[in-house]
């Protein structure tokens, strides 16, 4: 489940790097799940989540949402912040 994301963003930080653009790529990539599925808040789905955030960080992205489903309208952010807080410091501390 690691695979194609991976190779999703490699392809991505190549096209940029290339390009000379800036890589930014936001949310949904471990789907665009329905608002009340719960997937990317269990265990796979945050692992998947976090997983390419780490990925686009050493690629240089400039932009990175942890998942669609991390949005302030969404379950995720009033049920498991200390993971979106946990995140956000890994993307803001580079």
């Amino acid at each position: 489940m690691r695979e194609t994301p991976a190779d999703w963003v490699d392809s991505v930080a190549d096209f940029t790097r290339r390009r000379g653009i800036p890589a930014v790529l936001g949310e949904g990539v471990v789907g665009c799940t329905p608002l009340l599925t719960r997937f990317e808040e269990g265990a796979v789905g945050k692992d998947i989540a976090e997983f390419v955030v780490d990925r686009r960080l050493p690629a240089g992205f400039h932009g990175i949402a942890l998942t669609c489903d991390a949005a302030p309208h969404h379950p995720m952010w009033h049920t498991d912040g200390d993971c979106l807080w946990r995140v956000n410091a890994r993307i803001t501390a580079r």
